[in-house]
C-alpha cells in the first residue's frame, strides 16, 4: 500500500503526462485502479500501468480509466454516469455531509489505495437534487409473496462484495448460487456451470436442490 501511494498522490499536485498530451490525475488514477477489481484478466493491465508511472508515463493508466468511464476514441462519454446519478437520487435517503464525509474516511481507511493522505470534507452528490427520494431504510424488510428466488454472488468481487449477496439472499428467502472467483458479477462470464443453473431458472422456475456452487 505504501509502494501504491507513493505514486498515486504525488498526481494531486502534478498529473502525469501521456503521449497524445492529455495527463492523468490523482482520481482518474484511482478509478483506474478501480477497474482492475472488476476481473482479474485486468489485474496485468494496472500492474504494467503502474509500473508505466513509475517510469513517469501514465497512457496504460488513462487508457483503463477511459474504458471504466466509457470514453469513445472522439473524447465524448456515454450517459451512464448521469443515468446513475439521476436513479441514485431518486431513489436514495440523503445523507448529511457530516455523514458523507464519515462514510469517505471509513471507504479509505478500508481501501487505502484510495486515502489522499488527508481528511476530505464532502458533500453528498444528490444533495440538491428537486425531489424527494422514494426509498427509506431498511430498503427490504419482511419482504412476502416472492416466487422462489435465485442469487448470484462471486466470493472474490471487489466492487459487490459476496457478503452483501448472502445478506440480499437471506432477506428476500432466495436460493444463493456461490461462485469461486475475483471478478465483478458472474452470470455473463460464459460459464457453463453458471449458465446451466441461470438458464433453468429463468427458463423453467427451477431450482436445483443441492447445493449451489460454481468456480470461475
Amino acid at each position: 500500500m505504501d509502494a501504491i501511494q507513493s505514486l498515486l498522490r504525488p498526481l494531486l499536485d502534478t498529473p502525469a503526462p501521456t503521449a497524445g498530451g492529455r495527463r492523468l490525475t490523482y482520481f482518474a488514477a484511482i478509478e483506474a485502479v478501480t477497474l482492475g477489481l472488476y476481473s482479474s484478466q485486468a489485474w496485468d493491465s494496472v500492474i504494467t500501468g503502474l509500473a508505466e508511472l513509475r517510469a513517469g508515463r501514465a497512457d496504460v493508466m488513462l487508457a483503463l480509466r477511459d474504458v471504466g468511464a466509457q470514453r469513445g476514441p472522439d473524447g465524448t462519454y456515454t450517459n451512464s454516469s448521469e443515468a446513475t446519478l439521476a436513479i441514485n437520487c431518486l431513489d436514495e435517503i440523503r445523507p448529511t455531509p457530516e455523514q458523507t464525509t464519515a462514510v469517505v474516511a471509513e471507504v479509505n481507511s478500508l481501501a487505502p489505495y484510495m486515502d489522499p493522505g488527508f481528511d476530505v470534507d464532502t458533500h453528498y452528490g444528490c444533495e440538491g437534487w428537486p425531489d424527494e427520494q422514494v426509498l427509506d431504510y431498511p430498503y427490504g424488510d419482511n419482504i412476502t409473496g416472492l416466487p422462489e428466488t435465485l442469487v448470484v454472488s462471486v466470493t472474490g468481487d471487489g466492487l459487490t462484495p459476496h457478503e452483501g449477496g448472502a445478506a440480499l439472499s437471506e432477506m428476500l428467502g432466495a436460493r444463493l448460487l456461490t461462485v469461486d472467483g475475483e471478478q465483478h458479477g458472474a452470470t455473463i462470464a460464459a460459464n457453463a456451470c453458471i449458465n446451466e443453473i441461470v438458464e433453468h431458472y429463468l427458463v423453467n422456475l427451477n431450482i436445483p436442490d443441492n447445493q449451489l456452487r460454481c468456480v470461475l
